[in-house]
């Protein structure tokens, strides 16, 4: 069991995927540093336009000009070219990409965006809420899982996760001793 990209879109819109948070301005020419929010940076080289979502929750299209690696992330020009006022507005925003532009991952490896949400049981049918965070630990990820009274912290493991459907938006996990 594994994730791929956070990708989790920040308004909580599922039509599209966040890969990038815009961190900072760079430089007199508005371009801006992106922390990349994808386990795929090189994606960057190949995309041609983003749909930039603010802080405001306002959408608007960007065609990209280049993209090169600096200190703790990516440096990103537009065309035509943005001016710095325009680029400090954006700061704090997000770089999205619609959902079906997300490459498929192979089996039993989902987005976080497939995952938020998601309806958890056990497998004797008792239900324990829905995933409300994605906590990565390195060795796996841990879902945060909340009801109207409780939270669980359930490990991203095959022992413990045992079906995932996407389409459903439902999960379900063998309860090892302790886990609730």
């Amino acid at each position: 069991m594994r994730t791929g990209d956070p990708g989790i879109d920040q308004a909580g819109d599922r039509g599209f995927v966040s890969i990038g948070y815009i961190a900072k301005t760079c430089g007199i020419k508005g371009d801006v540093k992106v922390i990349p929010l994808t386990d795929v940076p090189d994606r960057y080289t190949t995309l041609r336009k983003v749909t930039i979502q603010k802080r405001s929750g306002e959408r608007k299209e960007y065609s990209l000009k280049g993209v090169s690696a600096v200190r703790g992330g990516l440096r990103i020009s537009f065309t035509p070219a943005i001016s710095v006022s325009e680029a400090e507005e954006i700061v704090g925003g997000y770089i999205t990409v619609p959902e079906k532009e997300v490459p498929p991952l192979s089996k039993d490896c989902y987005y976080h965006f497939e995952i938020m949400d998601m309806e958890v049981y056990t497998g004797e049918g008792r239900y324990l809420g829905r995933i409300v965070d994605i906590l990565s630990t390195g060795s796996n990820d841990v879902y945060v899982v909340r009801d109207q009274n409780k939270e669980y912290m359930i490990p991203a493991i095959q022992d413990v996760v045992k079906e995932v459907d996407t389409k459903a938006k439902r999960m379900i996990i063998s309860v090892m001793e302790g886990l609730l």
